[in-house]
């Protein structure tokens, strides 16, 4: 009886070893996931490069030659790797190997091309002909197809100058700001057709959806104010003052927080989304460009179009914990796990 109840308090005694060491690595998994098990890609638009950043270490480690100059928008294929950019005037996409971090496909849209972001599927690139000019010639929305290698749609906007986009989390939907004529184009990604055109601030350069896709966040350039866009009701519900030039925008990975980046105040607001008001507001560096959270993480990489740098922000304290140099006018960042 005695080494029987030995043998089970030895046997307790080994489970609850395995479970401690499966905890620890567990957490240490997770530990490596939230110190940035990524890779963030700066398109460098006045030198045609794209940075390449190890974000466990927030620095530069490869720098890709793209072409003269590149558009302001980039976008990184999840499930292939390949990362997107564009000769903007020439109206070229450039198609690059992640790995070799070569051009490895160039497909000719004869448009300008300004914004280019991804489904969260991997399956479908979306670009846009916008400038801060009139002309028909600016208001297309292309669609490509990344297995079939070629634009499957263009689309006539009936809005003007279509700048960024973004996708809902479930990638039902598709938002695209039009600067020119103050708006944002809703899509259905499945018949890959606009069905809501929403009025908003002045020139809106980028929107950003909540989470769960309820909410629309609008960075409104000329009004320097945080539009708030209610997505099934179809229209603006609130303004929240932000800095000025309101340019760039990021929803936390928690919903709780909107960060702006200001291009003439210089700084970054954080907005409490519980409150719908600004709780920080911070010096990043010469002209805030575009804000992105680094995945899994509790950092804010902020793009300074003017410095040539990214801002390191920690989400906890709100400070910026370091500055990495980049190539001349850094715009957006896409992201890559390791």
């Amino acid at each position: 009886m005695k080494n029987s109840k030995k043998n089970i308090s030895v046997l307790f005694v080994l489970i609850g070893l395995i479970l401690l060491v499966a905890s620890y690595i567990l957490l240490q998994d997770s530990s490596d996931e939230e110190a940035g098990g990524y890779y963030a890609y700066v398109a460098n638009t006045e030198d045609g490069t794209i940075s390449v950043i190890d974000t466990t270490i927030d620095e530069v480690t490869e720098v890709i030659e793209v072409d003269e100059k590149i558009s302001d928008g980039l976008a990184v294929n999840p499930v292939n790797a390949e990362i997107y950019s564009a000769n903007h005037v020439g109206g070229i996409l450039k198609v690059i190997d992640s790995e070799t971090a070569e051009v490895i496909r160039e497909v000719e849209l004869n448009r300008n091309l300004h914004g280019i972001d991804i489904s969260p599927d991997g399956n479908f690139l979306y670009l846009t002909s916008g400038a801060l000019e009139e002309g028909e010639e600016f208001n297309y929305i292309m669609i490509y197809d990344t297995e079939k290698q070629k634009i499957v749609k263009e689309i006539a906007s009936n809005a003007q100058s279509p700048a960024h986009i973004s996708f809902s989390k479930d990638g039902e939907r598709a938002f695209v700001s039009n600067v020119m004529s103050n708006d944002m184009s809703v899509l259905d990604t499945e018949t890959q057709e606009i069905i809501k055109t929403i009025p908003v601030g002045k020139v809106p350069n980028e929107g950003k959806p909540s989470m769960d896709g309820k909410m629309l966040y609008v960075a409104s350039l000329m009004d320097n104010v945080l539009s708030v866009v209610d997505v099934e009701k179809g229209e603006e519900i609130r303004r929240i003052p932000a800095g000025k030039g309101t340019h760039g925008v990021a929803v936390s990975e928690d919903n709780q927080h909107v960060w702006t980046a200001n291009r003439n105040s210089e700084d970054v607001t954080v907005i409490d989304l519980s409150t719908n008001e600004v709780i920080r507001t911070i010096e990043t560096g010469d002209m805030p460009n575009h804000v992105f959270q680094v995945p899994n993480s509790n950092k804010m990489y902020v793009s300074n179009l003017e410095s040539a740098d990214i801002a390191v922000v920690n989400m906890n304290t709100y400070e910026v914990v370091k500055k990495i140099e980049v190539g001349n006018s850094p715009h957006e960042i896409g992201f890559l796990a390791k």
